[in-house]
């Protein structure tokens, strides 16, 4: 179940760019800042993590869209305490 694991994110202020990608802001216990999420050429995602001044922390390519959660999880809050 994806739903209280993403809310545990702390993800909120989600925002359209230009139909291009979908930016929120999170607070996991890894990352704090800013993810943007687009569609590349090869119909596969993009993930960019940045801090809330937009600087790029770190990129992420070509996910398929059922590995997104999984991945953004792992960079945002998942620690080893938590049980899957």
């Amino acid at each position: 179940m994806y739903g209280p694991k993403f809310w545990s994110w702390g993800a909120n202020g989600f925002t359209n760019i230009n139909n291009l990608a979908l930016k929120f802001k999170v607070n996991g216990h890894h990352h704090k800042g800013h993810v943007y999420i687009s569609l590349n050429g090869l119909d596969l995602f993009d993930v960019h993590l940045t801090t809330v001044q937009g600087n790029i922390i770190e990129k992420i390519t070509d996910l398929y869209n059922d590995q997104i959660f999984e991945v953004l999880d792992k960079k945002i809050e998942w620690i080893p305490e938590y049980k899957n």
